[in-house]
C-alpha cells in the first residue's frame, strides 16, 4: 500500500472516528465548561456562534428541543456540517479507490 493510500484511509478513519466520539459525549459535559468564546469573554455579549457546540451535541442526541434553544441557527449549520463532512469522506474515499485500482 502507498504512502498516499495509507494518508487517505487515515483521514477517512479520522473523518468517522472523530465524530462517534462526539456523538459519545454527554451534552452535560459540555455544559459543565466554561465557554471558550473570545467575544463573549472579552465583551460580554454571546455572538452568533455561542451555543453551537451544545446544539450539534444535542442534535446528535436527538434533544432538538434544547438544540433549538442552545442556538437557532443550529438548523442550518448542522445540515451544512453534515454535508462538509460526508463529501470529506467521499472525496477521501474516491482517492482511496482510485489509488487503489491503479496499482
Amino acid at each position: 500500500m502507498s504512502n498516499e493510500s495509507l494518508k487517505s484511509l487515515g483521514k477517512v478513519g479520522g473523518y468517522i472516528l472523530l465524530p462517534t466520539i462526539f456523538a459519545f459525549i454527554p451534552t452535560s459535559w459540555f455544559e459543565a465548561r466554561h465557554p471558550v468564546c473570545l467575544i463573549r469573554n472579552v465583551f460580554g455579549v454571546p455572538c452568533p456562534g455561542c451555543g453551537m457546540t451544545r446544539a450539534i451535541s444535542c442534535v446528535l442526541h436527538a434533544d432538538f428541543k434544547k438544540a433549538f434553544q442552545y442556538n437557532r441557527l443550529v438548523v442550518v449549520v448542522f445540515p451544512l456540517l453534515c454535508y462538509t463532512w460526508l463529501n470529506a469522506v467521499v472525496v477521501e474515499c474516491n482517492k482511496y479507490n482510485f489509488m487503489k485500482r491503479s496499482q
